[in-house]
């Protein structure tokens, strides 16, 4: 699959664990996904080279060489392997080679024979990832699975914990998760799983005991304001943690989205349309707050932006791979029937958090609000290695419907909140509100030079740079901007009305 992106090929099937030896699948795999999705074409002389010399942070005693057409292994000083070199774009030759030589230093480097084979993988895949970009990493077994539940789901019933003085509280209730539909509440104290006491049970081994294969079961024992403990039977399903809040405020609706998983556009469509019937017919527009928000799954963004964009693009990618070429449409249709909305990012708003702000904004469905973001522009294909761990390469990059890339660049906002001494939501909109503008075709300028001329790049992101401010002063300046519908309209024409490229 693709985060930051779409779902792919399936995970290939998981070889049988050794507790010893080192599995040349693992490295075969990593290595054949890099030749082929990589963004830039990749050179295996140095990849294989730079992830062998990762040994050495496991044992400094260890390094490798090469000599002409050789690579040569040493240990403490002495020689204990040599080599022939595969050629720049041989993939399992570097892969089969790599098995080869960590295997062979383990045999003479006491420490590299205690170390697990998960550590070994570590440490020569992430200084292979050193040779590539900055978003492209290796995640290992124990947190890949942490974060495929975040982002996928997993087979749960939907609540999270909270322990203090030995005592385990029941939080965050998934709304019709199993958790919620067997009557627990939010507050109930957790006595035992499966018969065995809490107080007894670290949070890991509590979580554990609570995740488990979907249709499986779980017994909880419960007490709730005193009352005797009681009994609840629950079988599990697969549960995708909410990233979606909402709140209203002066008849505006505020949706806040933490992050992109597999749940979040229909979570936020049910929020949206939540804060319609919560406000009536004096709903005035809506909030969609992104700021800290890292991102995620690619096409939960493009779901999320389609839900409030009638027509027209909203990204397109490009790439190496011929799959990594795509162009994105809106579908003909808005939950927010058109009412006016505006976005907040800031500097932490990264990845998809910026392809929706950067949809709503070129499309003129919304006026962005804030700080420059993050500059994520790039889009990682994750892939399921057969240790259970993921290996996550950039593959392509994104460009926004007025043509210029996110990469370095971000999202610029149209009202600017977080210059130093401006604290005053009117005065911040006095400018948009007299017409006394910065012209976005300035704008349109260094975003078209961005991608190669530095200068163009530190004027674009100078603009609006990203400093720490009161978060309320965001949302005062969208609400004040919601309720003037004419300056509303005027930041909406302002940001909407100039292209750098058509893709």
């Amino acid at each position: 699959m693709l985060i930051f992106g779409h779902r792919g090929e399936p995970p290939p099937p998981a070889a049988a664990a050794d507790a010893f030896f080192i599995s040349e699948q693992v490295f075969s795999v990593a290595y054949g996904k890099i030749a082929e999705v990589y963004l830039q074409l990749p050179d295996f002389t140095k990849l294989g080279l730079d992830g062998l010399k990762g040994l050495t942070t496991i044992d400094p005693a260890t390094r490798v060489e090469r000599s002409g057409n050789a690579v040569r292994l040493y240990v403490s000083d002495n020689q204990v392997g040599e080599y022939a070199v595969p050629s720049a774009s041989d993939a399992a030759g570097w892969a089969a080679l790599t098995t080869k030589a960590a295997e062979r230093a383990r045999l003479y480097s006491p420490t590299l024979y205690q170390a697990s084979p998960e550590r070994v993988y570590q440490a020569v895949l992430d200084s292979v990832m050193v040779d590539l970009d900055g978003y492209s990493r290796y995640t290992g077994t124990q947190r890949a699975t942490s974060e495929r539940a975040q982002r996928e789901g997993y087979g749960g019933i939907g609540l999270s914990l909270e322990t203090s003085a030995n005592r385990t509280v029941i939080r965050n209730v998934l709304a019709r998760s199993p958790a919620d539909r067997s009557g627990i509440r939010d507050g109930d104290q957790l006595l035992a799983i499966d018969g065995e006491l809490t107080a007894k049970l670290t949070e890991t081994e509590m979580r554990d005991r609570l995740r488990g294969p979907t249709g499986t079961m779980v017994l909880l024992t419960i007490a709730r304001d005193g009352n005797a403990p009681r009994r609840a039977p629950i079988r599990r399903e697969r549960v995708v943690p909410n990233t979606v809040s909402m709140s209203v405020t002066d008849q505006v609706g505020i949706l806040k989205v933490d992050r992109f998983n597999a749940a979040t556009a229909a979570n936020l469509r049910e929020a949206t349309m939540a804060a319609r019937q919560s406000i009536g017919k004096g709903l005035r527009g809506y909030v969609l707050d992104l700021r800290g928000n890292p991102g995620g799954l690619l096409d939960q963004a493009v779901a999320v932006a389609d839900l409030f964009i009638a027509r027209g693009k909203i990204i397109t990618t490009e790439g190496r791979h011929p799959d990594s070429r795509q162009r994105f449409e809106a579908a003909p249709d808005d939950i927010a029937d058109g009412l006016p909305m505006v976005v907040l990012v800031d500097g932490r708003s990264a990845s998809s958090a910026e392809v929706v702000a950067a949809a709503l904004q070129d499309s003129g469905r919304a006026v962005v609000v804030g700080a420059s973001s993050y500059g994520k522009g790039s889009v990682q294909t994750v892939t399921r290695l057969p240790n259970d761990g993921e290996l996550f390469l950039t593959w392509s990059r994104i460009y926004t419907p007025a043509g210029y890339t996110l990469h370095r660049q971000g999202v610029q906002p149209t009202v600017c909140t977080s210059r130093g001494g401006q604290d005053d939501a009117s005065a911040l909109l006095t400018d948009l509100r007299d017409g006394r503008v910065r012209p976005m075709a300035q704008f349109a300028g260094w975003r078209a030079k961005a991608a190669d001329d530095e200068d163009a790049l530190a004027h674009l992101r100078e603009a609006c740079p990203w400093k720490e401010h009161e978060p309320e002063l965001d949302l005062k300046v969208a609400l004040r901007l919601l309720s003037e519908p004419t300056m509303y309209q005027r930041a909406v024409a302002l940001a909407s009305s100039n292209t750098v490229a058509e893709r």
